[in-house]
């Protein structure tokens, strides 16, 4: 007999019902039939699988065995349903047929994010290290700001009304009895006591915690070592005695307290530059891609003065792209009035955003050969001169000739 497969479960909008026999879910033989549907078996693994797809906040409802009878009703319409579907022929349905297709999409999809993630993890997140060298120089940077760390002081207490209590505690204290036994039995302090009297780390530059400023108080715990008992201390609140369980010291954090930190810091560019620049041209020469520029160019109803701004345009922010419009439109409007200016400007951006020179000497020369009287023409002679020149030396100084012709 066959298995029922288990889909998505429905969203059952009632409560279990009242005591119709059930079976134990949490005991029973995954094995066990349920029920049958034809030659369909729904066992009581189908019956566990589907309580699975219910949201926690409703499954309880369900979890109980007259919970898990409602359920087996509706797994058993739904199988009704289903082979009724079947026998009536939907499978060649439109809609039916739509539905599979766009979860086979999903599918699809899905197999291909979990691909690319794995790879992702292994052949670029896991294969970028962090060098010592780097962990140990950003540590050496910032040991005076992000890793650096004032005094501290991690103190107890305990803290009552009167006096003798406080005397009576220090004496079990005295006797051997741990700090935070004491403080648990004796301290007044109820935020505290219950957790042996813990105050936390406290800085020499804040207020003590629940006391407020208590300079005197302060003082003392930073004078004390570690295992001291400082006090007692009279405050608005009571008579106070306090322990200094560990102290540390101001400087910089230790460089393994804070190594994984760096490297958390560290990473994630190196990750994307060894992405950028090694892993993705590797697999773009093995897989041989070859991008179809054209189909990005301006399309071909683009007038030419149009094409002459958007290429001005783009000369500072993406001056490779500036290029090819520019050669476009002498391509597309060699007779244009405006010609000889594309022509000037290839050179021009070659020279001046890209510092290709010998790219520039070429596209002034062929700018000279073919505009030999334009207006450009002498500026062109002149880039070719001199667009090497640092610019401070063709300004004349009083007294001396400038550089250049």
């Amino acid at each position: 007999m066959k298995e029922l497969v288990v889909v998505s479960a429905f969203l059952v909008a009632m409560t279990a019902g009242c005591g119709t026999p059930g079976v134990n879910t949490v005991e029973s033989d995954s094995t066990v039939v349920l029920a049958t549907v034809g030659d369909v078996e729904i066992t009581m693994q189908t019956l566990r699988q589907e309580l699975d797809l219910i949201p926690p906040y409703q499954r309880a409802s369900f979890e109980t065995p007259e919970g898990q009878r409602v359920l087996l009703d509706h797994l058993v319409e739904r199988e009704l349903l289903l082979q009724a579907a079947e026998e009536a022929g939907l499978e060649s349905d439109s809609f039916v047929q739509a539905q599979v297709e766009l979860a086979m999409q999903q599918v699809e999809l899905t197999r291909q994010r979990a691909l690319i993630q794995v790879f992702y993890e292994n052949n670029v997140v896991n294969t970028v290290v962090v060098p010592d060298s780097e962990i140990i120089a950003y540590y050496g940077q910032h040991t005076g700001d992000i890793y650096f760390r004032s005094a501290q002081v991690h103190a107890y207490m305990i803290l009552a009304a009167s006096p003798a209590t406080i005397e009576a505690a220090l004496a079990e204290i005295e006797a051997g009895q741990p700090f935070d036994s004491v403080a648990v039995r004796t301290s007044e302090h109820a935020p505290t006591a219950s957790l042996g009297g813990d105050l936390g780390w406290i800085t020499a530059d804040s207020p003590m915690p629940y006391l407020g400023a208590q300079e005197e108080m302060t003082a003392a715990l930073f004078a004390a070592s570690a295992g001291d008992i400082v006090g007692p201390f009279d405050t608005d609140l009571g008579t106070v005695i306090l322990r200094v369980a560990e102290k540390v010291e101001e400087g910089a954090r230790p460089l393994e307290e804070v190594r994984e930190s760096i490297i958390n810091t560290l990473k994630p560019s190196m990750v994307n530059t060894y992405y950028r620049d090694q892993l993705l041209p590797g697999l773009r020469e093995r897989y041989a891609v070859s991008i179809n520029e054209e189909a990005f160019l301006p399309g071909p109803d683009v007038p030419a003065d149009s094409l002459m701004m958007l290429a001005q345009s783009m000369m500072e922010s993406n001056p490779e792209t500036a290029i090819t419009y520019f050669k476009l439109f002498l391509e597309r409007f060699p007779e244009d009035s405006t010609a000889y200016q594309a022509a000037f400007l290839v050179g021009f951006t070659y020279s001046e955003y890209l510092r290709d020179y010998e790219s520039a000497r070429t596209a002034f020369s062929d700018m000279i050969e073919r505009f030999p009287a334009s207006e450009l023409t002498d500026d062109a002679q002149w880039m070719l001169e001199n667009m090497e020149t640092p610019i401070d030396s063709l300004i004349p100084v009083e007294g001396q000739p400038a550089q250049g012709n």
